[in-house]
């Protein structure tokens, strides 16, 4: 594609449209600039005009990357952390890998509650690490049998990000004549529709821009996307986040391939991982909670969440549950949140198949601070519970014909993993008041779990950055435990959090 620029509206450092009075010139100066580096690891960029929005959509690129001093020592701290504790507990001359040894004794309510979740959690742990070991993505078809899709942009108060998201939309390596792009914007209050437009007017035909006359959520708005699709298949794309090149063709082959498949989900990574400790805590994350049990759920079909930074669906099979998923409740109140995830669900309700495509690759914004985290986090987990609460009567039923059980099992062992965590914590808290010292036996048990699971993330990045997967264990077990009680006790609140 030509290098082109977008004079309609010239971009400020800030990040804001400028005045009208503003140079014109400033994309293209700023496009001639190398595309610096704040804890963001965008795409190499061949437009003038993407490599200029990226600096205006993170104006403090280059300012706060995290020296490799830093790097080294927090490695340093989390490896040297797990050997000391590992070292105090053999120092003990006790089983640093227990917290209890187990006794066997039935007549005991705590060994029996220890022992039957011990065994059904190592379990799942096993199964879903040869489950996901044994995936592989499905190559893209040919060009010549590449369907016509609808991508569908949704954005509320982007500012010049929705570009970054559009551009690398358009930068895709799919046939202009078969990609139709709708951006939405869902009654923004800032200069999100401004931005819009002008890649519209950059790229005649290309974007067909779509302003809701009010902000009504994200659902109403991929609801608008869905009735004005033209396409074979529906692929949506957060307007926080930056595709690769190939993620459109690569997206849309598991249904290509399978007429059973619905929904795929794509491959999410972080975008600005290096700019703190909490966004590279999450990037470690993403690996183990995204694409390792994304990997396993993909054997049989049932992916349970298709996110919203990257998913495709087949159009006919959206078409039909739109009306019920558009405008579904939960304990009598509208659902506003999770619409990723429920809209999967009403798929794998109707018996289709919903897999992974770790080929499909999206970058997306994460939340920097802790406050913000923890309510993306509330919001995420409480359109988990609620779904699976409304998958729980289907399972008894036939919903589906071939692969049900592990499904049906992962779905179960959800939902019992909150009255169990519950007794979990009650028993630890306990345990440890009486017997402090076991403190640090724990922290070994959890490290060698953590670091394991960990170990999935540098089979796919080949980066020592899976050693922030210990870290994250340890942050999310003694600050973001109050989550999942916290959003099972308020699952009526529809409210977004972050915005």
């Amino acid at each position: 594609m030509s290098e082109v620029s977008l004079p309609s509206v010239p971009f400020s450092p800030t990040g804001s449209v400028s005045d009208a009075q503003g140079p014109a010139s400033h994309v293209e100066t700023r496009a001639q600039e190398p595309l610096p580096h704040r804890g963001v690891t965008p795409l190499p960029l061949k437009t003038a005009a993407l490599r200029s929005v990226v600096h205006v959509a993170l104006p403090n690129a280059g300012k706060a990357r995290l020296s490799p001093w830093f790097d080294i020592v927090a490695k340093g701290a989390i490896v040297l952390g797990l050997t000391g504790a590992f070292g105090v507990a053999m120092a003990r001359n006790q089983n640093p890998f227990l917290v209890e040894a187990p006794r066997f004794d039935l007549a005991s309510p705590v060994n029996l509650f220890w022992q039957i979740s011990g065994v059904i959690g190592f379990a799942y742990f096993f199964f879903t690490i040869v489950f996901a070991l044994r995936y592989r993505a499905v190559s893209a078809p040919a060009e010549a049998s590449l369907p016509k899709i609808t991508v569908v942009v949704p954005a509320y108060n982007e500012g010049a990000m929705v570009r970054v998201s559009l551009l690398s939309a358009l930068e895709n390596r799919y046939p202009a004549d078969r990609l139709e792009i709708l951006a939405i914007d869902d009654g923004s209050t800032d200069d999100t529709w401004d931005h819009i437009q002008a890649v519209a007017r950059a790229f005649p035909g290309r974007v067909t821009p779509v302003k809701q006359p009010k902000n009504g959520g994200k659902r109403e708005a991929l609801r608008t996307g869905f009735e004005r699709a033209t396409g074979e298949y529906i692929v949506t794309v957060d307007s926080d986040s930056q595709l690769e090149p190939d993620a459109l063709r690569n997206i849309v082959a598991p249904m290509v391939a399978d007429e059973r498949v619905a929904a795929v989900a794509g491959k999410v990574l972080v975008l600005n991982r290096y700019e703190n400790l909490f966004t590279r805590f999450l990037s470690a994350r993403f690996f183990v909670t995204f694409d390792l049990l994304r990997a396993a759920q993909s054997r049989f079909g049932a992916v349970l969440c298709t996110p919203g930074a990257l998913s495709a669906y087949r159009t006919s099979g959206v078409r039909a549950v739109l009306q019920d998923w558009a405008t579904q409740t939960f304990l009598g109140a509208p659902c506003t949140i999770g619409e990723d995830r429920a809209l999967n669900t009403w798929l794998l309700r109707q018996g289709h198949r919903a897999v992974y495509q770790a080929n499909a690759i999206v970058r997306t914004i994460m939340p920097t601070d802790f406050k913000r985290i923890t309510r993306m986090m509330t919001r995420w987990e409480r359109g988990n519970i609620r779904e699976d609460f409304v998958m729980l009567p289907v399972l008894a039923t036939s919903w589906r014909r071939e692969d049900r059980f592990w499904p049906t099992f992962e779905i179960l062992l959800e939902l019992m993993q909150y009255p169990a965590g519950y007794v979990a914590a009650a028993l630890s808290l306990g345990h440890f008041w009486q017997q402090p010292g076991d403190l640090a036996r724990f922290a070994v048990s959890l490290g060698v779990g953590a670091l394991i699971q960990s170990l999935y993330a540098l089979r796919s990045e080949r980066s020592t950055d899976f050693v922030y997967g210990v870290g994250y264990a340890f942050w999310a077990f003694f600050g973001l435990q109050w989550i999942s009680p916290y959003s099972f006790l308020t699952l009526r609140d529809g409210r977004w959090m972050t915005r």
